[in-house]
């Protein structure tokens, strides 16, 4: 309707993704350290609705004739992507927050068998189920809005979801005395400030240089119990009160900047899958679909394929791994994740480099190849995220200290948005006979930072298999001591 073309409308589309995965830093922090994630929530939803607002009455056919289509775009934009990215890395966090066991416990089954509830199971359960209720929405959206949009028009496309949002606002409000709300705790950014501050201070003094060769992490120079010189102020009476901080929260800072690590080569995915909401809804725009069927409903078939096989995955196969011992490492998962997403972006490519070839495209502008064959490409994205995008999610949550959950939830979603920069440079070049290269050249990328995340990360996996095994061994220790005598039986089976 705006009639900006492909170059611009892919431009926009990746700053809105930037926007939206830039700012969920700021709602975290704000839910970590003063409001709380419940009501930091309700802020930015009234935010969002804001720019839903503003969204739906330009797109108008009076917004449109009186010039106001293209700025309420822009502004609708900024508006939703400061709304959306407020509470985006906050909602899956609160989701969690709701289971309440924080640890491994013992469970009795109705046999009188004995089991460990395994707590990184029971989560990674909990995040497939909310990735599968937020797909669910999408495909709903999905199905409706472009539909309502060839045949009513953009105002009603955007109406939709503007009424359901503000249902959910309601729904979120009356359920609110349900709800486990953690609350703020102190400033975590000023006390890491302060836990770098000193640590470097320490590491710099003349008298422990050598303790500075043999210490691994600069933050151990910050611990009361490093056993360094010129710390004897520190007791074990005031040094929370003293410094601001504990050891305890030294080493958790420590955890999550390793845990953060991972987040990092995680942008050359997002790449990939960012493809799936501009230049492969272009693609289908260049193929035979049957009549009323608009182009940008295809990219549908991805939470049509979460919705069906998240189920599958959860209830069936990885439980079916687990039953015969083979442990589906957390870091091996988002690998597999990297492999598939550049395959599906070899698949692209190869259905391009035939709409190219094909005569009546040559002629027409549009192929006579079927627009179903680009199924098996947001198929092939669809399992990616469940091993890439998912257990990124549950990785976050787990690893994070009570403190940081937010902050490092919201830290997760930033390699969308360092993606979202990646395609708004190569989107110049994303535009005809360019795409067959632009898709290959995408597929290399994350073929390679996939196999180059295994080398570097892997140790985490055998960390996390220790850590596993020590809970496991803990777990037999104490059942074995509380049911001395007793005649039911133990079992170490894992259930979520």
């Amino acid at each position: 309707m705006l009639d900006r073309g492909q170059s611009v409308a892919t431009s926009l589309q990746n700053f809105f993704t930037f926007f939206c995965y830039f700012t969920p830093v700021l709602g975290a922090l704000v839910a970590d350290q003063y409001l709380g994630r419940y009501r930091t929530i309700l802020l930015f939803s009234c935010i969002y609705m804001i720019g839903w607002l503003i969204l739906t009455a330009t797109s108008t056919p009076a917004g449109i004739a009186h010039g106001s289509g293209f700025p309420g775009y822009i502004v609708s934009l900024i508006v939703i992507g400061f709304g959306t990215g407020g509470i985006k890395g906050i909602v899956s966090t609160l989701c969690a927050d709701q289971y309440r066991h924080t640890e491994n416990y013992v469970k009795e089954t109705e046999s009188g068998e004995l089991v460990l509830v395994d707590y990184d199971l029971s989560i990674q359960h909990l995040y497939n189920w909310f990735y599968w209720a937020i797909n669910v929405g999408s495909l709903l959206g999905g199905v409706i809005c472009p539909i309502l949009e060839l045949n009513v028009g953009f105002w009603a496309a955007y109406l939709l979801p503007t009424c359901i949002f503000a249902l959910a606002i309601i729904v979120f409000i009356c359920g609110g005395r349900f709800y486990y709300k953690p609350p703020p705790t102190n400033s975590v950014i000023s006390s890491t400030y302060k836990i770098f501050r000193f640590a470097f201070k320490q590491a710099g003094r003349p008298e422990n240089k050598e303790a500075k060769k043999e210490s691994k992490y600069i933050l151990d120079f910050a611990k009361r119990d490093s056993g360094l010189k010129n710390v004897a102020e520190w007791s074990s009476d005031n040094c929370n009160a003293a410094t601001g901080w504990d050891d305890k929260f030294v080493d958790e800072l420590k955890e999550t900047m390793m845990a953060c690590k991972i987040f990092i080569p995680l942008s050359i995915y997002w790449v990939c899958y960012n493809n799936l909401s501009n230049n492969l809804i272009s693609q289908s725009g260049q193929m035979y679909r049957p009549d009323g069927l608009p182009n940008d409903i295809m990219n549908n078939f991805d939470p049509i394929a979460l919705i069906i096989f998240i189920p599958i995955t959860d209830m069936f196969f990885y439980p079916l791994l687990r039953k015969y011992k083979l442990n589906f490492r957390t870091q091996q998962r988002i690998t597999v994740g990297f492999f598939l997403g550049a395959l599906s972006m070899v698949y692209a490519a190869v259905v391009q480099h035939y709409i190219y070839v094909d005569p009546v495209y040559q002629e027409t502008g549009v192929s006579a190849m079927s627009v179903f064959i680009q199924i098996p490409c947001y198929f092939l994205i669809a399992f990616s995220e469940i091993f890439a995008s998912i257990t990124s999610m549950e990785y976050a949550y787990t690893h994070a200290p009570k403190s940081m959950k937010s902050l490092v939830s919201a830290l997760s979603l930033w390699p969308n948005c360092v993606a979202a920069l990646i395609s708004l440079a190569i989107s110049p070049s994303a535009e005809d006979p360019n795409m067959v290269w632009v898709y290959t050249g995408v597929a290399c990328g994350a073929f390679v930072c996939g196999i180059l995340y295994y080398i570097v990360f892997r140790h985490y996996d055998a960390m996390d298999e220790e850590t596993r095994l020590r809970k496991i061994a803990n777990f037999q220790n104490s059942t074995e001591n509380s049911n001395t005598g007793s005649n039911k039986q133990m079992s170490i089976n894992e259930k979520s």
